[in-house]
């Protein structure tokens, strides 16, 4: 069976076990080209990528400067962020922001009621239990910190930084902060019939710690929409060590940061700079030790295997209308995803 109706006949599936009921699917062959499948929806939908964000643009942008020698991993947060007043503030460092190893136990969900400000001053004053470095700890502040420092070290937001490195070069017209401002709303997929906000969220940040923080700025954990067809673009330019073209977008060993794990083996978890590795819960069985990627809680993911040559996107609405209460079967799904693609393209 030809890889895009397989992939068709998943989405299909999906949508009667009442999993999303719109997506778009997009893969990238080791041939260099891109295809897209739909369901219910153009491909150029522009879906809200969630924690894709962190990676597009976010550490995509701190692992430009970095091999660009204009940041260091091991620079201090508070060189940037003097405000940071928690414990162990001498010893966080831009690695631990892109590794995710500051153990913030507070989930951003808690601080949703506060002010842009408020919500800053939890993240500054936050007293941690372990040591930076020494526990794995995914979630939205490291993010967030990282998004800041960036914007100081460069005197420009991350949807100017993303415009003028990625989004511009590679042309990605969708892409972006803001949706609204470029697209119109018809074209945007809902997110959720929220609850907090009461009403219908479509083309504004679902992530509510973001939407709050957004009053001050683009947000580096979440907030970024796109289309797969833009998403294909960056995610080719990756594996094509930083080039897109012809034109060296990202500078050269950009790939091999990102497919390689980051952390130490006694913090216990398979993570490069920004990206996961290799993690089955949603990669599948089928890709290589290399493989990176991300996920977002709207129902987005990006695996990427650079040993195959080839990728996988998928923007799907899973929080419409409402949220499910893990992502538990979101996660089965993006599996048994990869696992039909980069099992055709190993045969």
């Amino acid at each position: 069976m030809e890889i895009s109706e397989k992939l068709s006949e998943l989405l299909e599936k999906a949508e009667s076990e009442d999993i999303f009921d719109k997506a778009v699917v997009g893969y990238l062959l080791p041939d260099g080209s891109s295809h897209t499948v739909t369901l219910n929806t153009p491909e150029d939908t522009v879906f809200d990528i969630a924690s894709l964000t962190k990676v597009c643009p976010t550490s995509t942008l701190a692992l430009s400067y970095i091999l660009e020698g204009k940041l260091s991993i091991d620079a201090k947060v508070i060189d940037f962020i003097p405000e940071l007043k928690t414990n162990y503030r001498d010893e966080i460092y831009v690695s631990h922001l892109l590794t995710h190893s500051l153990d913030y136990r507070v989930p951003m969900k808690t601080l949703r009621t506060l002010s842009p400000e408020g919500i800053l001053n939890a993240l500054y004053t936050y007293q941690f239990a372990a040591a930076p470095g020494t526990i794995f700890n995914y979630g939205n502040p490291a993010s967030v910190l990282l998004g800041i420092l960036l914007q100081r070290l460069t005197g420009k937001n991350l949807q100017e930084q993303g415009n003028e490195r990625f989004f511009t070069p590679l042309g990605m017209t969708r892409s972006g902060y803001n949706p609204l401002t470029r697209v119109p709303k018809s074209e945007i997929a809902a997110t959720e019939l929220c609850e907090f906000r009461h009403r219908e969220i479509q083309g504004e940040v679902h992530d509510e710690s973001a939407w709050v923080l957004q009053k001050l700025f683009p947000v580096g954990s979440a907030g970024m929409f796109s289309c797969v067809p833009d998403l294909l673009k960056f995610v080719k330019m990756i594996l094509m060590d930083g080039k897109f073209e012809d034109k060296q977008i990202a500078p050269a060993g950009i790939l091999d940061i990102v497919s390689h794990n980051a952390l130490a083996d006694n913090v216990g978890a398979e993570t490069a700079l920004g990206w996961e590795l290799n993690a089955s819960k949603f990669m599948g069985t089928k890709v290589s030790p290399q493989a990176f990627g991300k996920t977002g809680f709207t129902g987005a993911s990006i695996v990427a295997d650079p040993d195959k040559g080839g990728a996988i996107i998928l923007l799907s609405n899973f929080t419409y209308p409402h949220r499910e209460p893990n992502a538990d079967r979101i996660h089965a799904f993006r599996a048994t995803l990869a696992d039909a693609f980069f099992g055709a393209i190993s045969e």
